[in-house]
């Protein structure tokens, strides 16, 4: 690895543990042992390094998705899959998505512009493939299943007002409404998939 990546990578690492207002770059040179003059002329100053860091980070989740799908050739069942990762790292990532949306607006919206779009298109092929395989209904709207799912699962994150809902009863309520929602697109070949499919990334259904 270049300098310039194990900078990206060990920064990356202590933005996601430590939150992206109290790292400074001080304590990114210190932790790496090196100036904070060789981070300024690397990045250009903080929001730099941390747009590369949060990118770098969604491009490492995202590899470590594609090997867990690897091996799997029905196409409801990646979707579920990636959903199902998407879950498990919901309460990490709207976090720092909500603190960079706070702290660093410039930041948020280079991220958000890039990323989500990205999301977007990966989650509309998943929608698009399982309607032309025939597990969703042929009259489903790829569009718009996948701004529900999206908004839905951002609507229980980054609600700040309910005090009483932990991250795992977040994950509960997200898992939940995609049980919900996902069953409701399925034809009845989808069903026996889908079910058998949710048993095994998010537990029995109680429905």
């Amino acid at each position: 690895m270049t300098q310039r990546e194990v900078i990206i990578s060990h920064a990356a690492k202590m933005f996601v543990e430590q939150g992206v207002k109290a790292v400074r770059m001080d304590d990114i040179a210190q932790e790496l042992s090196v100036s904070k003059r060789t981070l300024y002329e690397i990045f250009g100053d903080k929001e730099g390094l941390l747009y590369e860091s949060i990118k770098h980070y969604s491009e490492v989740t995202c590899e470590v998705r594609a090997k867990q799908i690897a091996e799997l050739d029905n196409d409801l069942e990646i979707m579920l899959l990636n959903l199902r990762s998407m879950v498990d790292q919901a309460p990490t990532s709207f976090r720092m998505r909500r603190n960079i949306r706070r702290f660093y607006p410039a930041v948020y919206n280079r991220l958000n512009d890039e990323l989500s779009s990205k999301a977007k298109m990966e989650m509309k092929s998943w929608v698009d493939s399982c309607i032309v395989k025939g597990y969703f209904d042929k009259n489903v709207n790829a569009d718009f299943v996948v701004e529900i799912l999206q908004n839905s699962s951002q609507g229980i994150f980054l609600n700040e007002t309910d005090v009483e809902n932990t991250h795992r009863v977040r994950i509960e309520m997200m898992t939940y409404s995609l049980i919900i929602f996902i069953r409701g697109l399925c034809t009845p070949k989808g069903m026996k998939i889908i079910d058998d499919c949710f048993n095994k990334y998010f537990g029995t259904p109680q429905i």
